[in-house]
């Protein structure tokens, strides 16, 4: 032991950084090998010029017995590289099904986090085709399917995408949102619609593709055409009439007028069950009735669906036309049109792949990735000061559909209990934005008045780095 510690056990071999651990554990050496090296002193955190540790290079090389010494060694699971890739990342990126198992089983480990893109483990997986991974993931009740990337795309969205049609039928099963729309205003069926190439991959039969096939009058070779798979998205709930940033519904995109007129008759828009003169812009969950109008929806959320008498959890709203119209019909609440810039990251010296699979030639190191800025736009007017406005209830159902994954976090910044957050978790299971609404009016109707300010909420939302939560929290009073 003596001679080995005399070796220097943690001196890398050249300029890379690789240590003798790191290198054992890449190659998938004897498992003897790597509790000697272990037993020596070998560091467990130690990273080479690319932030690989020891558990990325093992994950890397699917070397189970080397994931199984590290973890029982305790080592940090969550370790990032410079492009903020945790080992989850890596092993969803190859399609190591056994190795993401193991990794989501470990205590500490986060499904959620994002890397420099944005980009949550499962979005790799989904971008990468790895479905036995993407079933994998979606096991996990802790897996958030509404966290969106760099381009405000949540999985659901990547997968349609991608075309990969078994995928979104896995996300869409989970009660993946429909009608998230990315950073240009595009829902799933915007998305869909602009696909040239067929979709693919269909792992079940989906009886539901035959029967648009009929309704649109198609042979079978249209079975995965864009209409077709656009028609099944929109049976799950996703809006025909909502429209992007250019002002473009989905029907917008169909050429034939034949098709927008027989997915009129199918998709019409549905009318209020109360004053059935209105346009239903309200829809329920979990049962995703859309029932209700604007103005005939209560301020408080009711307690059960107006059409079923289910208990509701949540609901969405969608900013209905004043007419029956359907090309009129918009999505309420549009993304925030992010204005801050993100420095280009560099690369892993390791070959990686875009978002085409190309692959890239080795890049150098670049500079840092710079935190995202929210301009504070009420500083630039002459309005009141954030501390002295009023906030109210409405200003949290805004944020809390901003919030993602980051809700519980924010909670401990506004000093909500771990107590409570878990019992807001498991009053609403499954439903992220309504789990940050909860906690939102917990502390609005428990804090100290005086600091029930949009002053507080918004250095709460900026310390827990909430940063597009607190743009759309700033525009409600700028």
């Amino acid at each position: 032991m003596s001679s080995l510690s005399s070796l220097q056990i943690n001196k890398p071999f050249d300029g890379s950084g690789i240590t003798p651990l790191m290198w054992a554990c890449y190659k998938g050496a004897d498992r003897r090998i790597i509790e000697v090296l272990l037993k020596a002193g070998a560091e467990l955190e130690a990273k080479d010029r690319w932030g690989r540790s020891a558990l990325h290079l093992a994950v890397w090389s699917d070397h189970l017995h080397a994931v199984e010494i590290l973890l029982s060694r305790g080592c940090d699971v969550n370790p990032r590289n410079v492009n903020g890739q945790t080992p989850l990342h890596r092993a969803c990126w190859w399609g190591h099904l056994h190795t993401v198992d193991l990794l989501l089983g470990h205590n500490g480990i986060d499904a959620n986090v994002v890397d420099n893109d944005g980009d949550t483990p499962l979005h790799v997986a989904i971008r990468r085709r790895n479905y036995k991974v993407v079933c994998a993931m979606l096991k996990q009740d802790s897996v958030n399917l509404e966290i969106v990337n760099k381009e405000y795309r949540t999985p659901l969205l990547e997968a349609v995408s991608d075309g990969h049609l078994g995928i979104m039928q896995r996300l869409i099963a989970r009660d993946a949102n429909v009608n998230a729309v990315d950073h240009g205003g595009n829902n799933c069926l915007h998305l869909a619609l602009k696909r040239k190439n067929n979709f693919h991959s269909e792992v079940e039969h989906m009886t539901m593709l035959d029967q648009y096939l009929k309704d649109l009058k198609l042979g079978k070779k249209k079975r995965y055409s864009d209409v077709v798979v656009a028609c099944y998205l929109a049976h799950h709930g996703a809006n025909f009439y909502c429209k992007n940033k250019c002002g473009r519904t989905p029907l917008d995109l169909i050429e034939k007028e034949n098709f927008k007129k027989t997915l009129n008759m199918l998709f019409r828009p549905t009318q209020c069950v109360f004053c059935e003169d209105e346009v239903a812009t309200e829809t329920f969950f979990p049962c995703k009735h859309l029932s209700l109008c604007k103005k005939c929806c209560p301020p408080k959320i009711p307690k059960r669906c107006p059409t079923c008498g289910q208990k509701i959890t949540s609901k969405n709203s969608l900013e209905g036309p004043k007419s029956s119209k359907p090309e009129v019909q918009m999505l309420a609440e549009p993304p925030v049109n992010r204005t801050f810039e993100v420095k280009e990251t560099q690369t892993l010296a390791e070959p990686v792949v875009n978002r085409t699979f190309e692959v890239k030639e080795t890049q150098t190191l670049a500079e840092p990735v710079v935190r995202p800025k929210v301009e504070d736009k009420a500083s630039q007017t002459e309005a009141q000061p954030l501390d002295i406005l009023t906030l109210e209830v409405k200003h949290l159902h805004r944020v809390s559909k901003k919030l993602a994954g980051k809700w519980q976090q924010l909670g401990r910044e506004l000093e909500i209990t771990d107590e409570d957050l878990q019992i807001v978790r498991h009053e609403n299971p499954y439903n992220i934005v309504e789990q940050g609404y909860q906690m939102l009016l917990k502390w609005f109707q428990s804090c100290d008045p005086a600091k029930r300010t949009p002053q507080t909420l918004k250095e709460a939302l900026l310390e827990t780095e909430c940063f597009v939560a607190a743009e759309c929290l700033l525009s409600d009073f700028s």
